[in-house]
């Protein structure tokens, strides 16, 4: 079978210099029965395997491909054709999630997973006696669309005090550490969307599904993308471990999820929202922030992101904080026991660390954060 060709965009961090003001380069795409290949003018081409791929349809219509830290995104509307006649086993679920979108609108496609949910908490709650140590583990139980409906609805709803940046360079610096980072995730179903919010204050925070906000004074305070991108790794660690979602199941009550049951959604969406309110202003609790780290720092050692840059950033918090310390870290020991808890994991998991720096003119950043 000859191969299917057609254009398309590619957003590899190793194309991408500094100084470029667009994420994506244009590229010739050819399918065949193993998976994708996108060609840039003068590159090798990049390899995209249909096992292990994840699709989706942005908002602006177009399919998006993702595989290992690449994206690939076409607008010809015959490659959906050409993708399922190849790729039908691998991405079938995939797929008819595209077509759901196509035919329906989002809240009708996803009022079966809110129902889901609803059942699950309804299950537990029948179960008294056992129901504070089930809801431990419940997450598992619930399917990961559940995280992707609530995130969207509190990203939308959720108060950040601030304009959002939409500057390249600003926006691009993020992109280049979640495209390091994300490919180590230990839920290959997560997917991320970030935004870069005007405000001061050192913050970062997760919502389920995904959806990630980083505060400019997280960036302002930070001397090297490394550091930023051990609290990017922190955050993406709460989205895979799926902490939000576990926390909203422990705090809905039985009259909420008999109301969602009867097609009463407003309930569990206050119950939700309430809940992420709470954890993006105090955290998640002790343990799942420290699950966290624990897990953020694993990632970083994946990607080859020295871990050191976190542990310097709880330092200079430490330092100039001087005892008192952020909102997003209430809930964890203080920043210097922190750093030296990133430190000793380094020390059991990475003996021989062969570090890889970011590709990010981090001054260049930083002045262009002052100008936009």
């Amino acid at each position: 079978m000859h191969p299917e060709t057609f254009s398309g965009q590619l957003r590899d961090p190793s194309l991408i210099s500094p100084d470029q003001s667009h994420s994506s380069v244009a590229v010739t795409l050819e399918l065949n029965t193993q998976g994708m290949s996108a060609k840039p003018e003068g590159d090798p081409p990049r390899l995209l395997a249909w096992s292990g791929m994840r699709m989706r349809k942005n908002e602006a219509g177009a399919l998006e491909f993702f595989q290992g830290g690449l994206a690939v995104s076409c607008t010809d509307p015959d490659i959906l054709r050409v993708v399922e006649s190849l790729a039908g086993n691998d991405l079938g679920n995939d797929i008819s999630r595209v077509h759901g979108d196509t035919v329906s609108g989002p809240w009708r496609t996803r009022l079966g997973c809110v129902a889901f949910v609803a059942f699950c908490i309804w299950a537990l709650v029948k179960m008294p006696a056992c129901f504070s140590a089930v809801t431990d583990g419940v997450a598992d139980s619930v399917p990961y669309s559940a995280d992707e409906t609530i995130g969207e609805l509190a990203d939308k709803s959720m108060p950040t005090n601030g304009t959002e940046i939409t500057d390249p360079q600003v926006r691009g610096a993020i992109e280049v550490m979640l495209n390091r980072i994300a490919p180590y995730r230990c839920l290959p179903d997560a997917e991320f969307k970030f935004k870069v919010v005007r405000n001061p204050t050192i913050n970062a925070f997760a919502l389920p599904g995904g959806y990630i906000t980083v505060f400019s004074g997280l960036i302002e305070k930070a001397t090297s993308p490394e550091q930023v991108a051990g609290v990017l790794a922190h955050e993406i660690a709460h989205v895979t471990k799926r902490h939000g979602i576990n926390r909203i199941v422990k705090a809905a009550g039985a009259a909420t999820v008999l109301a969602v049951t009867v097609g009463d959604m407003g309930g569990l969406q206050n119950a939700a929202m309430e809940v992420l309110t709470a954890v993006t202003m105090n955290g998640y609790g002790r343990l799942d922030e420290s699950e966290a780290d624990q897990e953020g720092v694993r990632m970083l050692i994946a990607a080859h992101i020295d871990p050191e840059g976190l542990a310097e950033f709880f330092e200079t918090l430490e330092e100039e904080q001087d005892g008192e310390i952020p909102v997003w870290m209430s809930t964890h020991p203080k920043p210097g026991g922190r750093a030296q808890a990133v430190r000793d994991q380094v020390f059991e998991l990475s003996s021989t660390p062969d570090w890889e720096p970011l590709d990010i003119d981090w001054d260049a950043v930083i002045e262009r954060l002052d100008q936009v």
